[in-house]
């Protein structure tokens, strides 16, 4: 997460002098999105793990747990995306800057991160698939990952399944190759909002297909429609996609009108 949080500022500066943005509103943002993620993250994953924290409310925010550990384990991405939008628009109406422009300044940043974090998740053993026997299945030697393997295999020993989808790596990859393809898909933007909106609605796409793969606790799956599972998140990826679309085209729409 650190590296992300470098390399996007790094990348984010320089694309503000492009498309327009003082770099020191920049700086501020990045740190209000880093701030707001990390707290929308935590507190998504509390609320749909009450029963981890009752009657130890202090977990929720105390950094030291168990015999010589010390961090806050357990955050819920969809929860930091809502939360860091949200605070993004209220520090561009507090600055006065236009919350558009600013988006297309860091929104690919947002990609190129969720592509470097989730290594960090693979290789913390969390956010991990569903199990497999196919050749890409993966034996996790540590992390929730494990545990969740172990008990698999105690509960259904005659599965045949020899190890877990590796989510984390699929989400990687995906979130590297939507970066590239909205920097070389910028070449056409034509208005404020364009690369927002367009990250947002694929990241949607991406977030609901790699969900599919992976394990979920019982108490998190709403239902099924057909094959296709159903979980709180994927309730949000549906209406970020429906608002980031209706937002692109009222934004295309606008600026289609103001050429005429």
């Amino acid at each position: 997460m650190a590296i992300s949080v470098l390399i996007g500022t790094l990348i984010s500066v320089k694309r503000a002098k492009r498309i327009g943005i003082d770099t020191d509103s920049v700086y501020d943002m990045i740190f209000v999105v880093v701030v707001s993620s990390i707290i929308g993250s935590r507190l998504w994953y509390v609320v749909f793990h009450l029963d981890e924290f009752r009657g130890n409310w202090l977990d929720t925010i105390n950094p030291f747990h168990g015999p010589g550990g010390f961090g806050i384990a357990g955050l819920s991405m969809m929860g930091g995306i809502v939360l860091a939008i949200v605070s993004v628009a209220l520090y561009s109406l507090i600055k006065k800057v236009k919350f558009a422009r600013l988006g297309d300044v860091i929104a690919p940043a947002f990609l190129l991160g969720a592509g470097i974090t989730r290594i960090g998740c693979f290789l913390n053993g969390c956010c991990y698939g569903r199990p497999t026997d196919s050749a890409f299945a993966v034996v996790f030697r540590d992390g929730a990952a494990r545990y969740f393997w172990e008990n698999y295999i105690l509960l259904h020993p005659d599965s045949g399944m020899t190890g877990l989808i590796p989510t984390q790596l699929i989400a990687s990859l995906l979130g590297f190759a939507l970066f590239f393809l909205v920097l070389w898909l910028e070449r056409w933007r034509f208005f404020d909002g364009w690369t927002s909106w367009l990250v947002l609605m694929l990241y949607s796409v991406d977030r609901f297909a790699v969900d599919q793969f992976r394990s979920y606790e019982v108490e998190q799956i709403l239902g099924y429609v057909g094959p296709i599972m159903l979980t709180v998140n994927e309730i949000i990826v549906f209406a970020l996609f429906a608002f980031s679309l209706a937002m692109f085209i009222v934004g295309a729409s606008r600026a289609r009108r103001s050429r005429k």
